[in-house]
């Protein structure tokens, strides 16, 4: 007679002569210690004992994300410097570390969870017309829940930085930069471009052979070689227009975040002290307009911190331009309407920038259903053989829909890949409403689809950062800007043409590209110009690259907020090293590009100091 073991009842035979008993216990043991070595050695809190006694630094940085853990890093490289990190989050949770869970990160409280301003221009399918924009509130901000996508953007991107009055800063200029940051495991890139020793560690994705995403994969490069698009084998070494597969931030199948990168190996360091769950509220700027230190909120207290050389802020795009504005340094005329006295008059929040993204169109395919979430996690902890991993996420379309021979890509086209019962999971987490949900998970009820996503790189269209008050605890209004421009519209428009023709190469056999009903576009001809723009303005939403908001400019440009060693115009000791200093927004995932900026940000501050 067989007999199983259920949850909550005793085995019907536990009796053993103890071999059994004994590898069961290893393998008991493994699961635990394979558990216990995703997670990092992050470092201490040590705000209690910044609170209790009045210590000085000699710098205090602003966000321990993408940027900050990087600066953290270099600047204590010098023994003499004194350093201290500020981070408004905890450390991030076992989830983080499982590329499989990255989902479940989003909407917790590792997250910021902010919500942009309805606008009639785009998010019209989302409820209450509201687009969702997930940052990082943890050790290691936005590389701590992204999708560990490695992109450098395009060696135009760099070289238009410079040419627009920001000398250092040509794609010949950040190279070195890129190559510094990174510690390359996967062979298959090509070694002349690529960096060997760095703290951040660059890896393929692995998935179970079970759910034969390679196949998937192969679909995708077929299609577009059908329609005359090459394979690309390094992005990074030949970036132009094709099909390419991304590795990504990680090390052996875990997220390689900036916290465990730039941090955790340097434990010992005495001169670094961080602060968590700790938020900045204030800037404190003499009567010079020398930023001198910063207020802080921590375990509900308030206490001022004091710096000898500089504060920098690292906050990223939405929380820097909050910070700045709520301490006086801003537009004026929005200043005045809070009653802050303006320091410093400057266009900060301006020039908001992303990656606008189409989602709802689909190709359906056959694949075996899902394991059981248990075996999953079992082979993770085994082989950390990840039953997807992203699936196909990593794997990019790189376009230019006007001139295919340009080689600058002006599209990145995303292929996420859903198993039945993780698709409708997905359309929650994006703030869809529950009509819209129900037409596509409808017709995917029980089949495996892909959802081609296209991102317009270089978009036309600006939103901004607004006060909603000057209380630094409520949340800013966030402008997306998504499609003011027409110009991003008819990108949009040429874009779904050609993914129609993607869709129905014979690489895909029957299928053919499935649009999400929408109700607001029913009345237009399907295919149609007015129908794709109805279309996308539904549909459009976050790729999470938000960038802009502090421009990094010359003297001479009005709009610009910090000069190209990126210290902020008017204001002595204060520097912004985020994503918020981009001119333009970068053609590709903008998390790499921001590690790139601090590390280059590092020596420009020990070349003044030094």
């Amino acid at each position: 007679m067989n007999t199983t073991c259920t949850p909550g009842h005793p085995c019907v035979n536990t009796t053993s002569l103890g071999v059994a008993q004994f590898f069961f216990t290893q393998l008991i043991s493994s699961l635990y210690n394979s558990y216990c070595d995703l997670s990092a050695p992050y470092p201490p809190d040590q705000s209690a004992e910044i609170l209790e006694e009045n210590l000085e630094f000699d710098f205090i940085i602003v966000g321990a994300g993408s940027a900050g853990c990087a600066m953290a890093n270099r600047l204590t490289e010098i023994k003499d410097w004194k350093v201290l990190l500020i981070e408004s989050g905890s450390d991030p949770p076992i989830e983080s570390d499982i590329p499989a869970f990255l989902g479940s990160l989003l909407g917790s409280k590792y997250d910021w969870s902010y919500k942009t301003e309805s606008s009639q221009y785009s998010c019209r399918s989302m409820i209450n017309n509201v687009c969702i924009w997930p940052r990082g509130k943890v050790l290691g901000g936005s590389s701590s829940i992204n999708a560990m996508l490695y992109v450098r953007g395009h060696p135009y991107d760099y070289d238009h930085w410079q040419q627009l009055g920001n000398p250092g800063w040509s794609y010949k200029d950040v190279l070195p930069y890129f190559k510094k940051l990174e510690h390359v495991i996967t062979s298959r890139l090509n070694s002349s471009v690529h960096g060997y020793h760095g703290y951040v560690y660059v890896d393929d994705f692995s998935a179970s052979e079970d759910y034969n995403y390679q196949a998937i994969r192969e679909k995708i490069i077929k299609a577009g070689a059908e329609l005359g698009y090459p394979y690309i084998e390094d992005y990074s070494a030949t970036p132009k227009s094709g099909i390419t597969v991304i590795p990504g931030t990680l090390k052996n199948g875990v997220r390689w975040n900036t916290a465990k990168a730039y941090l955790t190996p340097i434990l010992k360091r005495k001169n670094l002290t961080i602060m968590k769950n700790t938020n900045v509220t204030k800037l404190l700027i003499d009567k010079s307009k020398r930023c001198y230190g910063v207020e802080v909120s921590s375990n509900n207290q308030r206490k001022r911190i004091n710096c000898t050389k500089e504060v920098i802020l690292s906050g990223g795009s939405i929380n820097t331009p909050q910070l700045l504005m709520v301490s006086g340094i801003g537009p004026k005329e929005h200043l005045q309407k809070f009653g802050i006295p303006t320091i410093q008059d400057l266009k900060v929040g301006f020039n908001l920038q992303d990656h606008a993204l189409i989602i709802g169109s689909y190709i359906g395919f056959n694949l075996p259903k899902l394991s059981s979430n248990t075996n999953i996690f079992y082979d993770y902890l085994t082989e950390r053989i990840d039953y997807g991993s992203l699936g196909t996420t990593n794997t990019m379309f790189f376009v230019d829909v006007v001139n295919r021979t340009r080689n600058y890509p002006d599209f990145q086209l995303y292929f996420f890949t859903f198993f039945p019962t993780l698709l409708k999971p997905y359309l929650n987490s994006t703030h869809l409403r529950p009509d819209v949900i129900k037409e596509i998970t409808k017709k995917f009820n029980n089949s495996s689809v892909i959802q081609v996503s296209p991102a317009l790189l270089r978009p036309k269209s600006r939103g901004r950062i607004l006060l909603k008050s000057k209380d630094p605890s409520e949340y800013p209004e966030i402008i997306t800007g998504y499609l003011t421009k027409y110009a991003d519209v008819k990108k949009f428009i040429s874009v779904f043409k050609l993914i129609e023709q993607f869709a129905t190469r014979k690489a895909w056999g029957n299928s053919s590209l499935y649009k999400t009903p929408i109700k607001e576009c029913a009345n237009f001809t399907e295919n149609s110009d007015v129908y794709y723009e109805c279309y996308v303005r539904n549909l459009v939403t976050t790729v999470y690259h938000p960038v802009g908001t502090c421009k990094m400019g010359p003297k001479n440009d009005s709009n610009s907020v910090v000069d190209s060693d990126l210290l902020v115009y008017g204001i002595t000791g204060l520097r912004i090293v985020d994503a918020s200093i981009m001119p333009y927004i970068v053609s590709g995932n903008t998390n790499v590009p921001t590690i790139m900026c601090a590390e280059k940000a590092a020596d420009l501050v020990k070349k003044k100091y030094l």
